[in-house]
């Protein structure tokens, strides 16, 4: 009999985070779900899958009763189901999946961690989050983070011990598709579609950003930033994907400036952005955490060289020097002062995009994280029999 695995999300849009996924499971030989909050991006999914996504309503937010609520229906899913795994990520259901997961005897659960919200939390909500993550871990058999700092991070505050975290490959959740990324006609034709969208010239060099349109995110830093350099060269353009979001909002200044400067490109959220990664002559990600840095990791693969904050997940996006530079997303000297020696160099951007694109095949498609997924799931499955045989 194939060997049940139910992997679930919060929100039914992080399904985007296993494309791919749990087609490939199947096609391996196991009997594959999806849990998530219900949404529009379900059937979607399902259609590309080919698999069924169960439904379990789950808040982003801290709300009690509606988590109890959550608790409970996942206990009866899980109950009807009977999955020999259950894997888990994003926070919410992170927590909420993996305890109902243990409270029903599931034999494999694996918690994986994406990012660590509280890494940008004070107070009592930080410590809410702490625990939360604690639970989640606990509940666990075992710990999947997205990056090697990440794994760092969940050892020292006390959230896993280090041999109870794994990491597949170098990092990354689903890994990437690189074929997508390839310059093939139609990736041209959409690039040149784009550049009189946007009424990009020769002379325009362009700054880019993809990502949710948030403080967290280092969004207010950023259109400082350009503002500054675009001063000293009115041909800059700033290239943003991304939507707002009312929770961890910019302020209204900066908000204002992105969406009435005629020298910033808003996007906004793009369903398929690889095309938009080609625009770029330098990806600037000053965020303040995250838990791989997926936007930078695709950048490279568009061989554009990329400046990241030197933060949890998002170093592990560049090798400095190499692929691109770290820098101190609070340090605006320094974010300036890389910025302006790439701009200036177009052999400098041509020789760290070209290593950044060749490290990013050679260690990050998604068939090489899935191949360590299955891997893994073989080894607890087995490890779990084993150990059933022996009570």
């Amino acid at each position: 009999m194939a060997a049940k695995i139910l992997q679930a999300v919060t929100i039914a849009q992080s399904l985007k985070l296993m494309k791919g996924q749990l087609a490939y499971l199947e096609s391996q030989g196991y009997s594959a779900k999806a849990l998530s909050s219900s949404g529009k991006f379900i059937e979607e999914y399902e259609a590309a899958e080919g698999v069924k996504v169960l439904t379990v309503e789950m808040e982003r937010e801290i709300s009690l009763l509606q988590d109890l609520k959550s608790l409970l229906a996942c206990i009866k899913l899980i109950h009807q189901e009977r999955p020999d795994i259950v894997s888990a990520g994003t926070p919410k259901a992170g927590l909420i999946v993996t305890l109902a997961a243990f409270l029903c005897g599931v034999p494999v659960r694996v918690y994986n961690v994406l990012g660590l919200r509280l890494e940008t939390t004070s107070g009592l909500k930080r410590h809410i989050l702490l625990l939360a993550e604690k639970i989640a871990a606990m509940s666990a058999t075992h710990v999947v983070a997205v990056s090697p700092s990440l794994k760092v991070q969940l050892v020292a505050l006390g959230i896993a011990n280090e041999e109870k975290i794994s990491i597949f490959g170098q990092g990354s959740y689903n890994g990437f598709d690189l074929e997508s990324f390839q310059q093939k006609e139609k990736l041209s034709v959409e690039m040149s579609s784009l550049k009189k969208r946007y009424g990009l010239k020769e002379s325009n060099k362009v700054i880019g950003f993809a990502g949710r349109m948030t403080k967290d995110k280092g969004i207010e830093e950023m259109v400082d930033v350009f503002l500054l350099l675009h001063k000293k060269d009115p041909d800059l353009r700033l290239l943003l994907m991304g939507d707002f979001e009312e929770g961890d909002p910019v302020n209204e200044a900066t908000r204002k400036e992105i969406e009435e400067n005629d020298a910033i490109i808003f996007a906004g959220y793009q369903h398929d952005p690889v095309a938009h990664y080609f625009l770029m002559d330098v990806f600037l990600f000053l965020t303040k955490r995250e838990g791989f840095g997926n936007v930078s990791l695709e950048a490279a693969l568009a061989g554009v060289p990329v400046i990241a904050a030197d933060v949890t997940g998002a170093k592990d996006t560049v090798i400095e020097g190499e692929t691109g530079y770290l820098v101190n997303p609070d340090e605006q000297a320094d974010v300036l002062a890389k910025l302006e020696r790439l701009l200036s160099d177009p052999d400098l951007r041509k020789r760290l995009g070209e290593n950044g694109k060749a490290w990013g095949e050679a260690n990050f498609s998604n068939q090489d994280i899935w191949r360590e997924m299955d891997h893994f799931y073989r080894q607890q499955l087995a490890a779990s029999s084993a150990a059933l045989e022996q009570a």
